[in-house]
């Protein structure tokens, strides 16, 4: 019998976002946005069932290589050697629109300020959340 000569991963990574999976890889390292700070996931790591914030994810490759991806709010699922994250968005830094996020953070922010002039008609929430989506965009990116 030969032995076995496929390199096993080391920790599977996926990020899954509902339009489909937009990471599928072994990684060494992992770490994620949580709501208190930064988790960072190693391989054989204890079992955790965590929230994710909008913020950024850092994937350290078998290879020593390194994505970042700009992610919206989710889940985080680790299980021994297998990290699964399930986030509303994810976007490689890569991949960012940098004049498209420029005018979400533009068009953001004008809409607080009609609500700090007393426009009631601004969804206050909704504006924060896009600025802060677009504020980490342009950070991923590395624009800001």
């Amino acid at each position: 019998m030969e032995p076995d000569n496929k390199i096993k991963c080391k920790l599977k990574c996926e990020i899954v976002t509902p339009e489909g999976l937009k990471y599928d890889d072994c990684a060494i390292m992992v770490v994620v946005p949580g709501k208190v700070g930064e988790l960072g996931i190693l391989p054989r790591h204890a079992p955790i069932v965590s929230r994710i914030v909008i913020g950024k994810v850092m994937v350290k490759g078998e290879d020593g290589s390194r994505e970042r991806f700009a992610v919206g709010d989710g889940y985080v699922k680790v299980q021994y050697d297998r990290l699964l994250l399930t986030v509303d968005t994810a976007e490689r830094a890569s991949e960012i629109d940098v004049e498209r996020s420029r005018k979400a953070l533009a068009r953001a922010e004008g809409w607080l300020e009609r609500a700090r002039h007393g426009d009631s008609s601004v969804d206050t929430n909704r504006a924060y959340s896009s600025m802060h989506r677009a504020r980490n965009r342009l950070k991923v990116a590395g624009a800001e």
